[in-house]
């Protein structure tokens, strides 16, 4: 490949990516595109003035703003999460497609341990007595007596998988092929998942968005786990029936839901979940991409592009990971 291709930058946080990779990347040319908004993508003003560029390094890109970019030959997206990018016409299939993947595997075993042990240690009654000024012990039940699933055993969730197994939890997971992993007692395949609901305490969705994945999680999933079961979601919203999902908390068949992803985002202000009890909303923040990590990958990547060397986390189109 002759010359350093020149690289756009669209996102909410454009300038501080384009920052980092010139420090990384000091012979190339990198324009900067800003993102309204992260959740969109959409262009905060202007026409796109970067048309040459061959490179893209964005999150979300509105369907159809691609076909201004004609020069395009590769994309990298600056999250795991790629459904956005699938199946669009202005994208064409002769581009590459790659993900990043940062230390989201860390932040999300994180996140989804703090918040079972949260809801095991019982902090907000605590909290709460100490404000009333009570002292009452109640139940001490251990993550090392507990059964936790856990759907999708890729980049997210085996990290998930691995941090629940060295803290004592019995571990349980779902992988498309259903073939073993060390470590985990059981796994099962695409098609014999909801065999694992019924022994599940807790259950973490971090599954990609795919034709497959998209509303598994249904009523009949919710009434398949055991009364008092938790429900995560760190993946994508459309994973979950979310009408479902609130029948399932009211009722008091679910003990708590802790969710990260929903169907649109940010959620509405008039949403029900904001008003449910027993659901834990968070802005999307289990795994944010940081942006020297994500630098770091890209530039590797990029000399790889230029060497003309296969690229790291290719995605499968196919597959939709």
């Amino acid at each position: 490949m002759k010359g350093n291709p020149p690289i756009l930058v669209w996102h909410a946080q454009a300038r501080e990516y384009a920052g980092a990779l010139r420090a990384r990347l000091p012979d190339v040319r990198i324009d900067v595109l800003e993102a309204a908004d992260h959740d969109s993508g959409r262009a905060a003003a202007g026409p796109l003035a970067a048309g040459d560029a061959e490179v893209l390094l964005a999150w979300k890109v509105p369907e159809g703003d691609l076909a201004g970019l004609p020069r395009l030959r590769w994309v990298q997206v600056s999250g795991a999460g790629v459904d956005h990018f699938l199946g669009r016409p202005d994208l064409g299939t002769e581009v590459l497609l790659t993900r990043s993947l940062g230390r989201f595997g860390v932040q999300v075993a994180e996140y989804v341990a703090g918040y079972l042990l949260h809801h095991l240690l019982g902090i907000e009654r605590y909290r709460e007595q100490q404000r009333q000024r009570l002292w009452q012990r109640g139940e001490r039940p251990l993550l090392a007596d507990r059964t936790v699933g856990v759907i999708g055993l890729g980049s997210l969730g085996l990290p998930v998988a691995r941090l629940l197994g060295a803290l004592g939890a019995r571990v349980l997971g779902v992988r498309r092929s259903g073939e073993a992993i060390g470590g985990i007692e059981d796994v099962f395949s695409s098609k014999s998942w909801r065999a694992l609901l019924p022994r599940c305490d807790a259950l973490v969705i971090a599954a990609p968005r795919t034709a497959e994945t998209l509303g598994m999680i249904d009523a009949d999933a919710l009434a398949a786990l055991p009364r008092g079961a938790v429900l995560i979601n760190v993946a994508r919203g459309e994973l979950v029936d979310e009408s479902a999902l609130l029948r399932a908390l009211e009722s008091g068949h679910l003990g708590a839901a802790v969710l990260d992803v929903f169907t649109v985002e940010p959620l509405p202000t008039n949403h029900p979940l904001w008003s449910q009890p027993a659901a834990r909303i968070t802005p999307h923040i289990a795994a944010p991409s940081e942006v020297e990590v994500i630098a770091d990958e890209f530039a590797e990547n990029y000399r790889r592009f230029v060497g003309g060397r296969r690229l790291l986390n290719v995605v499968d189109r196919a597959r939709g990971y």
